[in-house]
């Protein structure tokens, strides 16, 4: 797996903004963050190095994530799979949090107890193409695909699994790993 120092916390490869350097709308982001969780991630303090880039992916993460049209469990379902799928231990420790609090364990998770049927297997079947060779998903996985979706539903989990895989790279490559406990 990952080869870094055994400690309470892993530092990112660059800076991480501070609260008293953080600017204009990148600022209004942290606060929401601090308000509703009590803490600014550390992928948050790394990508707000770049306040454009920043703000684009918050904005779309927000759009990708939320409840509509496809819900929420099965989009953190994806984003735990394509995590896993990248080995992004950062984005699985996030993912499997957000699962726990669907009542869904880790080890349902691991194991796909916490798929609900073949419409979750379909998307799941999806994502593992998407994310492993997107170039050339098979038309038998698309075609099952869109027995249980619809074409803006398509989309979304398309997103979701576009997402997690640039934030599983955007991680790794910049070295933010979870805290060791």
């Amino acid at each position: 797996m990952y080869n870094f120092p055994v400690s309470k916390t892993v530092d990112p490869l660059v800076h991480q903004i501070t609260d008293e350097e953080v600017s204009d709308k990148a600022k209004e982001i942290f606060e929401s963050m601090k308000e509703h969780t009590g803490e600014v991630p550390k992928w948050m303090r790394v990508m707000a190095n770049c306040e454009d880039v920043f703000v684009g992916f918050f904005s779309l993460f927000k759009a990708t994530m939320d409840d509509a049209p496809v819900d929420k469990e099965l989009k953190w379902k994806l984003a735990y799979f394509v995590s896993e799928l990248n080995k992004c231990e950062y984005c699985v420790s996030v993912t499997l949090a957000r699962l726990k609090g669907f009542g869904i364990e880790k080890e349902d998770v691991e194991n796909l107890k916490g798929v609900s049927g073949e419409k979750e297997l379909a998307a799941l079947a999806y994502a593992e193409a998407a994310t492993t060779h997107a170039f050339d998903v098979d038309q038998k996985t698309f075609d099952n695909l869109k027995k249980h979706f619809s074409d803006a539903e398509i989309v979304e989990l398309t997103a979701v699994i576009g997402l997690f895989n640039f934030i599983n790279r955007f991680n790794d490559a910049l070295g933010v790993f979870p805290d060791i406990a």
